[in-house]
């Protein structure tokens, strides 16, 4: 087993074992590497089947649901993320975190390369946690006791959605897209213990208890504190490659930069069936003030 750090802040890379055949120590090994990089990416010679790729998720933890597309046929835990050649659009196409917008937001996201561009194509990491180590002593007392209004909405809700996802296949769901949820903005990882900035733009209508004005500022300017260019690294695709991410303290985006090229790839939602915490709990409040 090599591991090859793919950032100074975070990922890596693993190679020398199959993923199908992986023992109990093997499969420890990279989940030390998962909580100490926070992604990681195995190479695989050819894509894993359906079953195989299902197989390795459960090992993180329970299969979670993801409402808004249709599965692969057989397959209800995998969704494929699609561009065609012809496409301009594609999914995952903005910074974001998976799944924000439920009472147990998915822990892991695991991805298989299914069909590569020749060129482009790469999906983009950001670390939360090394965002937040970064902030200033008194933004982090400003944010710690903090609330974030999570939805659907702005992607698959009743409104004309903001975020165009490209060429998947959708399922109507409205009413379950305008469902909001409340998790703070800064999160205890329930393994290492590290506080992270845990904010996703896309899936956010607001702060609880602040204007939308003083929310829209606030969530910009933590948005940006997480793309510095310090805590980013990128995953460069290949046929075959597994990713896992760490949604409690990693954004992620998928590049557009592949016009003309096909590129599929296949994933899985993970549920460690823990919801999103700090170290003080206190009673959100589910009003925004105007």
């Amino acid at each position: 087993m090599q591991v090859v750090d793919i950032a100074p802040a975070i990922g890596a890379r693993i190679s020398g074992m199959r993923i199908d055949r992986l023992g109990p120590d093997e499969f420890g090994k990279i989940m030390q590497v998962l909580l100490d990089r926070h992604v990681v990416c195995i190479d695989g010679r050819e894509a894993l089947n359906p079953d195989a790729h299902l197989s390795f998720a459960r090992r993180l933890g329970t299969i979670a649901e993801y409402p808004f597309g249709k599965p692969l046929n057989g397959y209800p835990g995998i969704f494929r993320i699609v561009k065609e050649r012809d496409s301009t659009s594609n999914f995952g196409g903005v910074w974001h975190t998976d799944s924000p917008y439920h009472a147990i937001p998915p822990a892991y996201t695991v991805l298989c390369g299914v069909d590569i561009p020749h060129h482009g194509g790469d999906t983009l990491v950001a670390n939360m946690c090394a965002a937040y180590d970064a902030l200033p002593a008194d933004m982090k007392e400003r944010i710690a006791s903090l609330d974030g209004i999570f939805t659907a909405s702005k992607v698959h809700g009743s409104g004309t959605p903001r975020f165009s996802i490209g060429d998947v296949q959708r399922i109507d769901n409205r009413s379950r897209a305008d469902q909001t949820y409340i998790h703070p903005i800064v999160r205890t990882h329930p393994s290492t213990g590290r506080n992270g900035l845990y904010v996703s733009a896309c899936h956010m209508t607001g702060i609880v208890g602040m204007s939308v004005l003083e929310s829209d500022q606030l969530i910009k300017q933590l948005s940006q504190q997480i793309v510095d260019t310090r805590f980013v690294g990128r995953v460069r695709w290949t046929r075959g490659l597994l990713v896992v991410i760490d949604n409690r303290c990693v954004q992620h985006y998928a590049l557009n930069d592949y016009h003309g090229q096909r590129r599929e790839i296949h994933r899985v939602l993970v549920s460690d069936g823990i919801a999103p915490s700090r170290a003080r709990q206190r009673e959100a409040s589910h009003a925004i003030s105007h």
